[in-house]
């Protein structure tokens, strides 16, 4: 393989520096960015998940309702057959205990998911303000190489790292 021969501005070790630093934020941005990517998803998913279940409450109310209603018309009915009448209701009360247990199991999961969904948001939200911080940190050490001032170049590296620790604490949440 042939040298590669570096323009002479790219031979100053302090451009070096700078352009490897660059690169890393740019890496530990790319982790970042990812993360935060498949938060959002899984947020989306466990949204969908959790307006499944809500669908799923509302029709086991509505069967509850019904279930009810027709206990006590058939309670106040006065049929030939009152007794066939009475069991027929009390089959329909016993629905609505039903349909009021499954209502509270399909309630604590919709409530679950919520929760879940709050996580991955969260995760989300803590990945995009460290993104935000890793790419201005990589715009700032940019301009150093433009202008050449280690002090701006400092400034990049101390924005760089708390994008850093940032990024850090959602990869722990």
């Amino acid at each position: 393989m042939a040298d590669v021969e570096l323009p002479e501005e790219a031979n100053s070790p302090f451009e070096r520096i700078v352009a490897l630093t660059i690169a890393m934020l740019a890496v530990v941005l790319s982790f970042v960015d990812n993360t935060g990517d498949n938060a959002k998803t899984d947020g989306i998913v466990k949204t969908n998940h959790a307006s499944n279940k809500w669908a799923y409450f509302q029709s086991k109310s509505l069967k509850e309702n019904l279930a009810e209603t027709s206990a006590t018309l058939l309670a106040n009915l006065t049929a030939a057959d009152p007794t066939k009448a009475q069991a027929k209701a009390e089959e329909m009360k016993k629905e609505v205990t039903r349909y009021e247990s499954e209502k509270k199991e399909i309630m604590a999961e919709a409530k679950a998911l919520e929760k879940e969904v709050e996580y991955a948001m969260s995760i989300d939200d803590r990945a995009d303000e460290a993104s935000l911080l890793l790419q201005i940190a990589i715009v700032i050490c940019s301009i150093a190489i433009l202008v050449k001032w280690r002090a701006i170049f400092y400034v990049g590296v101390v924005v760089g790292i708390a994008g850093t620790a940032v990024a850090v604490s959602a990869f722990m949440m």
